[in-house]
């Protein structure tokens, strides 16, 4: 029997069937009939389905790819050194994700300590948040998130469960760098491990688990996988070109 799995993450409508068929709709583009009406979302039981889930979100990525060009913002930065970092915090953050997304998006950048919030760059007028590249991690890691993603941020740092209650997408179109691929508290990798190392990739939250098995956890396959499985925190993480070291 078809069963259809109706996913909606942030504006974003992606109908998929187990045999394969689907439809999507790019941010902006939703037709004129409008945004498809939203049903309740089944959680995934196999790698087969992350699988297909994994296919949307490289679906979604090339809706409006091209990300931003350095200076694109508009931002000219002034003989101030103070105006020199931010506008090139804001060009960072911007180059995480497609420019249909970025140019309009809030910027904010990590706080100079723990506890505080975040540090506001530029207001936007879309659901998106965009970071610049996190300074800890040796690799290029900015990154744009949705509204659902911004709830699992808020979570992680404050070290708490997200409440993941719809789909939630983000871009890192840069790469990323994370000191584990199975805690997600680690501040750096354990001794005689390297940093793990993504290329491009988009990121997607659901409600429950992803589940998978061990198999959906391994990061060195070359395909998607779900980072910090089994924790509160996992997601699904899906490549958009390159090798994951």
């Amino acid at each position: 029997m078809r069963r259809a799995i109706l996913l909606v993450a942030s504006g974003v409508a992606l109908a998929v069937n187990k045999v394969g068929t689907n439809t999507l709709l790019c941010p902006g583009r939703m037709g004129k009939g409008g945004p498809m009406n939203t049903r309740s979302i089944r959680r995934p039981k196999s790698a087969a389905l992350l699988t297909v889930l994994a296919m949307a979100a490289l679906s979604l990525a090339g809706c409006g790819q091209d990300t931003q060009a350095p200076g694109s913002d508009g931002s000219e930065a002034g003989a101030d050194s103070e105006t020199s970092e931010k506008a090139a915090k804001i060009e960072s953050a911007l180059s995480a994700g497609p420019e249909e997304i970025a140019e309009d998006a809030t910027v904010v950048d990590y706080p100079t300590k723990a506890g505080q919030p975040l540090v506001e760059l530029r207001k936007g007028t879309n659901e998106w948040t965009c970071f610049p590249d996190w300074e800890v991690s040796p690799g290029e890691d900015p990154q744009c998130l949705d509204e659902m993603w911004m709830r699992w941020f808020e979570a992680y740092s404050a070290g708490t469960e997200p409440d993941t209650t719809a789909p939630g997408m983000a871009y890192m179109l840069q790469g990323g760098s994370d000191a584990s691929n199975t805690d997600p508290l680690a501040l750096k990798p354990p001794e005689g491990e390297e940093w793990v190392s993504a290329p491009p990739h988009v990121m997607l939250i659901m409600p429950g688990e992803l589940g998978g098995g061990p198999a959906a956890a391994d990061h060195q396959s070359g395909g998607p996988w779900v980072m910090w499985a089994g924790t509160p925190y996992e997601h699904l993480m899906a490549p958009v070109e390159g090798e994951i070291e």
